[in-house]
Order: structure tokens, then sequence, then C-alpha cells
């Protein structure tokens, strides 16, 4: 009988995590929900009213029925259950997000950022506590913060790896994971670290262009170069969430063996020209060069033809099916985009490529999704 019981108790969260994912994607009714999930009407009421009793879900709307006027009662996710914050640290742009567990965007704030440091992530603390102190949320709890990062991430301890960035100060990994107590020490909530582009494939996969995808690559070409993988429908992240770090592969170009990332990504362009010119250069500098300079244009798309050889062999390896192109790299367009085209189609198998249409909002997309997934998970998994 004990035994019954646990079996019992574990079957009736799992229903109810199916129950919570039915409904990230649209408000139901019991009655559908118990015909989609196999589940008795019974089964499904006594659900429904677990999860009104956590306060996770609300009734939405009503619908008559056909017959004596009766209503079907709709079911939908409480917008006001709390709230979830994202922190994109990702290049010299951060981005704060505030959502709520429908995964409405509440806030969205973006500020330019030199170098990040311990001043800016205190700052980046104190403008979320006067967020939170807002008449309309200073009664709403935190559930959790996402921070997205570019570079490795242990996605097993929260740990960062030391950054080579410009953008970063190192004294911010002085301690592995300085960021995320710096935020814990002043938020009773789960902190949470991962790499951008990990997050922004689940973007992808949630909604842009990776939505039907099983074996695809996202590639993330601005100041460094990042990827991520779907093999076979899951997100693959390696053993300890380092996997897709394609800026760390190596190639020769003109007898000159290095990383792919310092012939093809933009930090490394900006370098060729400042040698050249013997001036900085910003990506407006860059842009405005490519469409006014064939030399400039012709260099440019160069390095994008490495960065399709390199595509074309991972197509080959991986028989990957989709690849899907991000960062300000788009900002060249259709002639980058169709030299990486014409190198991948040289081989054996077919493999669509595209620049992204989300771009940088898929981080912060997939950010919010995964801070509603480990609510769901928590809720759904632990002890009575």
């Amino acid at each position: 009988m004990e035994n019954l019981g646990r079996n019992q108790s574990f079957a009736r969260k799992v229903n109810s995590g199916l129950v919570l994912s039915r409904l990230r994607k649209s408000d139901c009714s019991a009655t559908i929900l118990a015909e989609e999930l196999n589940l008795s009407n019974a089964a499904m009421s006594s659900i429904l009213k677990e999860l009104e009793n956590q306060n996770m879900i609300v009734h939405s709307h009503a619908l008559s029925t056909v017959g004596k006027g009766r209503k079907q009662i709709y079911y939908t996710l409480n917008k006001d259950y709390g709230l979830f914050i994202v922190v994109c640290l990702s290049n010299n742009r951060c981005k704060i997000i505030v959502s709520n567990l429908k995964e409405e965007i509440l806030i969205k704030e973006e500020k330019e950022i030199d170098r990040y440091d311990v001043s800016v992530i205190y700052e980046i603390i104190l403008r979320i506590k006067s967020i939170l102190a807002l008449p309309e949320y200073r009664d709403l709890p935190l559930v959790n913060i996402y921070i997205a990062v570019p570079g490795k991430v242990n996605s097993l301890t929260n740990e960062v790896q030391v950054q080579s960035s410009k953008h970063f100060d190192k004294s911010l990994f002085e301690e592995k994971d300085k960021i995320s107590q710096l935020f814990e020490t002043h938020f009773s909530a789960p902190v949470f670290i991962e790499n951008d582009i990990n997050l922004a494939i689940i973007g992808e996969r949630k909604c842009g262009a990776l939505d039907s995808s099983n074996d695809s690559l996202l590639v993330y070409v601005d100041n460094g170069i990042g990827a991520a993988m779907i093999f076979d429908g899951n997100f693959y992240k390696g053993s300890s969430g380092y996997a897709g770090e394609l800026g760390l592969t190596r190639v020769t170009v003109n007898g000159e063996e290095n990383y792919l990332d310092e012939f093809v990504s933009l930090r490394s362009i900006k370098n060729y020209f400042k040698e050249k010119y013997h001036r900085e250069f910003k990506h407006k500098d860059l842009v405005e060069l490519f469409y006014q300079d064939d030399e400039a244009k012709d260099y440019i798309l160069k390095t994008s033809k490495i960065l399709g050889k390199k595509l074309k062999d991972i197509v080959e390896l991986l028989n990957i099916s989709k690849i899907v192109l991000q960062g300000r790299i788009s900002y060249f367009q259709d002639q980058y985009l169709q030299v990486i085209k014409d190198e991948v189609n040289q081989s054996s198998n077919q493999c669509e490529v595209e620049f992204s249409k989300l771009n940088g909002d898929s981080i912060f997309i997939g950010a919010m999704a995964k801070a509603v997934d480990y609510l769901v998970d928590k809720i759904t998994t632990r002890e009575n």
C-alpha cells in the first residue's frame, strides 16, 4: 500500500507538469485537458484544484456548451503568481527583462555598457530593486533570476570560466561563481547563470527559425563566435554545458593556423582594419565600409567564406539539416549569407542556412522559458 501511494503521488506530479506544459501553450478547459492527456474527469478535477491551491492557475473565461446552458470553465496560468527576471550581459548591451508566469514581458530595459565590472553589476542589482519596489510589482514574489553571459558556463555548478573579453573586468571572475553570489546576496530567490547562445537556441526552438528542426545549429557571430546544437530534437550541451564553442575550433588560412575566432569574428575584422587604417573601428564603421569600399567588402566576404567552409565540415560530420546565424554580422545581409550558403551547399548533405528573425531577442525568450521550466519542475517534483 505504501508503494501504491508513492506511485500515485508520483503520477499526480507528472500529470500536474503535463497540465502546466499544456497551459503554457494556450488556455484550456478541464474537459479538453482530460481528453488530450488521457485522464479521467475526476483525476483532472483533482489536479486543477491542487494547482489552483498552489496559485499557479486561475479561471480564464467560460464558454457556453451545447445543451442546457452549461458553461465550460477555461483555465490559464496565473500572471500574478510572481516575477521572473532575466539579465543579459551579452557583448556591450545589458538588458533587464521582467516577465510573469505566462512569459509575458512586463518591463524591458537596455543600456550600453563599455565594460562590465563589480560597480556595473551593483547598478543592475539596484535597478532591479527599484523595479520590484514599484506599486504594481511590490506585492508579487520574485521567483528566480536568470543571467545570460557569453563564454563557458558550467551548467552543473553555475561557475563561469574566466572571460578574456575586453568587455568584462577579470575581477568578476576571481571566484567562479562571483556574479551569482552578488545577486544571491541581495535577492532571496534562486539565481542561475547560463551561456547566452545556449539560451538563444532555446528561444529559436520555442518561437523562431528552429521550431520544427530536429538536427540544427545556431551560430552566433559578433565580437566572438559561439554556437549551440539540437540533435534528434534535443538541446545538446555536453557533459559540463560547454558544447558549442565554435570560435575555439582551429582553422588554417593562407598557411596560418589559429582559432576561427581570430579570422572571422567582428573583433578580428575590426583589428584588421585598425591596422590597415590606423584608427579604431566601431560596428557601424564596418557596415559603412562594407557598402562603400569594394576592397573592404571583399575582405569581409573572405571571412564569411572561412566560416562557410567550417560549417560545411560540420554539416558533413553531423548531418545537420538547418543552420541559423545570429549576431551583428547579419548587418552585412544577403551577400554575406550567400557566400556561406555557397560553401555549405558543397556538402553532400542538404542544409538550409538563414539569418535569425529573432536575433538578440532569442536570448531572453530562451531565458524566460528556462525560468518557468525550473519552476514547473520544482512544483511538480517536490515532496508533499
